[in-house]
């Protein structure tokens, strides 16, 4: 797959664009004063791709955005968009150089410039680059204080970093702008079993099982909260309950590992 690089495309310049001037009108061409200059034409595969992400379809997404680069490749609309449809696959060593591509453009260069970090942060860490998400989520935070995901990702990294206090405040952070905002409850229950990886840290197994539980409350197929609940009820002598939450736990990755059931033609 080719990444987004190449020569800009050449263009003619438009009215007012710093051209040489145009020579005086006469008289009988009166002097258009404060004429805006036409609107620079949006793709169409905007439309369609947000449809296709819409419709969880990044394979074809992909695909459009491939077309796209293709026909543009100095365009970094068309990288971020690229690399959005790769990041959604989880395939960020693929995502991470398009993203890349965008974020070098002016940061008023397309709409979605400014998020670009975000994406960006989240490919870094996955692939274990710690620092290199942390500038990433730390300059997206500084333009957009109430995005959840994002102090929700400093959390994270935090918590990688051993900073559990730190950890701990960048999750209740996230946690009160998703409950601010009537936020999905799967995202809360995230928050939520994170804050039970801060008090386990802390050795506070009662606030760890209160914090899973209350995670798997908003969100019961979280199976990850479901191993966690496990430990802390080992720990506490509850055997019958650990063992029980380990079994929902198998239970919820056999369904997930199950092919979807074929309808009839």
């Amino acid at each position: 797959m080719a990444l987004i690089a190449g020569p800009a495309c050449a263009q003619e310049p438009a009215a007012g664009s710093g051209a040489t001037p145009p020579t005086p009108p006469t008289a009988a061409a009166p002097v258009q004063v404060g004429v805006p200059p036409a609107p620079v034409p949006v793709d169409p595969r905007i439309a369609s791709i947000h449809a296709q992400f819409r419709a969880g379809d990044f394979a074809s997404a992909e695909a459009t955005c491939c077309e796209w680069a293709a026909a543009a490749p100095a365009d970094p609309r068309a990288a971020f968009y690229l690399g959005l449809a790769l990041h959604k696959q989880k395939r960020y060593g693929d995502a991470l150089p398009q993203l890349e591509a965008a974020e070098r453009a002016a940061p008023d260069a397309f709409p979605e410039r400014p998020h670009v970090p975000h994406y960006l942060g989240w490919c870094r860490l996955y692939l274990g680059d710690l620092a290199g998400a942390k500038v990433a989520f730390v300059e997206h935070a500084r333009a957009f204080p109430d995005y959840d995901d994002t102090q929700f990702a400093l959390g994270v990294i935090a918590f990688d970093e051993d900073r559990t206090a730190d950890a701990e405040r960048q999750f209740r952070r996230a946690l009160a702008l998703l409950e601010a905002q009537k936020g999905p409850a799967r995202e809360r229950a995230k928050c939520l079993a994170r804050l039970g990886d801060c008090a386990m840290r802390r050795d506070d197994l009662a606030a760890a099982e209160r914090d899973y539980r209350a995670a798997l409350e908003l969100w019961p197929d979280h199976h990850e909260a479901w191993a966690k609940l496990a430990r802390v009820l080992d720990r506490t002598g509850k055997a019958d309950d650990a063992n029980a939450a380990r079994a929902r736990q198998q239970s919820i990755l056999d369904a997930a590992s199950k092919p979807p059931a074929r309808t009839a033609p």
